[in-house]
């Protein structure tokens, strides 16, 4: 192929990017929030260098998109979403080098639901993709204070991220002895990595290293659903890239492994040991389906680069996953089936609390999960709190809370009236009642979505809504 030929497709791959980060744009505006991406916005107006759930990254890149969408008068959604779709889209660019054919990645990357619509909202996943594909990138290039680097930055993003540099590490196992990575260079790039994430194991260390412990609790937590876990992990990966893309991925990785007698270049091996592990530990702890995100990357960029039957093969798979792609991009805006708790009805369930909520006029708001006040914080600007012990464990433990509730009179101004939330659980007690506190309500509040019957839609979500007043005893 000439040099021009080569260069044209390159740019062709590039205006393909380009054109996925627009289209990351257009529905990051279009769209609500979802709980967690109000959540981490609530982090973004307390930066550190960690938090309860995650590292701190996501809070860092959405502050600055915050400010500037409120200054431009942008819709907060696209402000707060801004630099992870950017980054969401652009995390195709030092892949592409990776593969003979550029436009083909760009394609069966872009194309699937895990980076077209994943990628545009602001998650841990969004800057973990872009410092993965960095890492991918720079390891094929024997780059490996740039590794370290982009392992740091992984780590940063999400803990899962860690896995990149000794991932990438063992892919060096297949080279000849001469042409190993040497200890030197190893020890250089842990060592950038360890200076990047310092600030956070800092963080963890001066919190009983709160966040590591609550994900590694997370993770012996759905172990314990076995099969059944495992099982729908596996259909969600499906659902990420395809079912076609799932299946030839995964025949590659089998036909593949890198073992002896079966030599593999250097980019395909490193491909393969930044997949292979990542899936491997996700299913065993049978989690959540985001879990093993980054080794599709690795996953797809290597069938691009195949010879025989696999490029066909390939763009069968893109194909098929830009129709199913394209096919949910259309039941955003214009439901196309009915699916049982289907998850873009949440986009637009929070407003309808916060809304609800700010019709009452009552604060201080207080909350029985992190949802809920992040929500409420979000759309309603009302600083919503959870309170400890009511939901899960989140960072609003780790905050001060705006009064104690059980002395809420030494508070200044004192709390006498105050508007507590939670989902709705029919007539469970109220913890607060043992407080002192008598309640009106609970007030039913529903969010509801368009389904394919416009007469009938469909409940997505339902809160209650109490009034509450102080009526114990206590002086100021």
């Amino acid at each position: 192929m000439s040099g021009a030929a080569t260069r044209g497709r390159r740019a062709v791959a590039v205006a393909l990017v380009l054109l996925l980060v627009a289209a990351h744009l257009w529905l990051a505006a279009s769209h609500g929030v979802v709980a967690d991406e109000a959540y981490y916005t609530v982090w973004s107006r307390h930066l550190a260098a960690g938090y309860f759930d995650h590292p701190p990254i996501i809070a860092w890149i959405i502050a600055p998109g915050d400010a500037l969408g409120g200054l431009l008068g942008w819709p907060r959604e696209l402000g707060v979403r801004l630099l992870p779709a950017i980054l969401g889209g652009m995390a195709l660019l030092p892949l592409l080098p990776l593969t003979g054919r550029p436009v083909l990645a760009a394609l069966l990357l872009g194309a699937t639901p895990l980076l077209f619509l994943g990628g545009v909202l602001a998650t841990p996943d969004a800057p973990l993709a872009a410092a993965w594909a960095l890492g991918l990138w720079a390891a094929a290039g024997r780059r490996w204070r740039l590794l370290g680097l982009a392992a740091g930055l992984a780590t940063l993003s999400k803990y899962t991220g860690a896995l990149l540099l000794p991932c990438a590490l063992l892919a060096e196992l297949g080279e000849p002895p001469g042409r190993r990575v040497r200890a030197g260079q190893v020890l250089q790039a842990v060592a950038i990595a360890a200076v990047v994430v310092a600030p956070n194991l800092a963080w963890n260390a001066a919190h009983d290293f709160v966040s590591i412990r609550f994900q590694l609790g997370h993770v012996a937590g759905v172990e314990t659903t076995a099969g059944a876990g495992r099982l729908a992990f596996l259909a969600a990966q499906a659902g990420l890239v395809g079912p076609v893309g799932f299946l030839v991925a995964l025949a590659w990785l089998g036909t593949r492994a890198p073992l002896p007698g079966r030599p593999l270049d250097r980019v395909a091996r490193l491909c393969w040991w930044t997949a292979a592990p990542l899936l491997v530990v996700a299913t065993l702890a049978g989690g959540e389906a985001n879990w093993a995100a980054p080794a599709w990357l690795s996953l797809l960029v290597a069938l691009t680069r195949e010879t025989g039957r696999w490029p066909r093969l390939a763009g069968f798979a893109g194909g098929s996953t830009a129709m199913l792609t394209a096919a949910a991009t259309v039941h955003l805006f214009h439901p196309l089936v009915d699916i049982p708790m289907d998850p873009s009805h949440r986009l637009g369930a929070g407003k309808v609390l916060a809304d609800s909520v700010a019709a009452w006029g009552v604060e201080p708001v207080i909350t029985a999960r992190y949802q809920e006040a992040a929500l409420i914080d979000f759309y309603a600007r009302i600083p919503a709190h959870a309170l400890p012990g009511h939901g899960r464990p989140d960072q609003y433990d780790l905050w001060p809370a705006p009064f104690d509730p059980d002395e809420p009179l030494t508070h200044d101004p004192p709390v006498t009236h105050l508007l507590y939330v939670r989902p709705w659980r029919g007539d469970a007690p109220l913890v607060l009642e043992e407080d002192h506190w008598e309640h009106r309500g609970p007030n039913l509040v529903t969010a509801r979505a368009d389904g394919t019957d416009p007469l009938r839609p469909v409940v997505v979500q339902r809160w209650q809504v109490y009034e509450l007043r102080w009526e114990g005893t206590g002086s100021p």
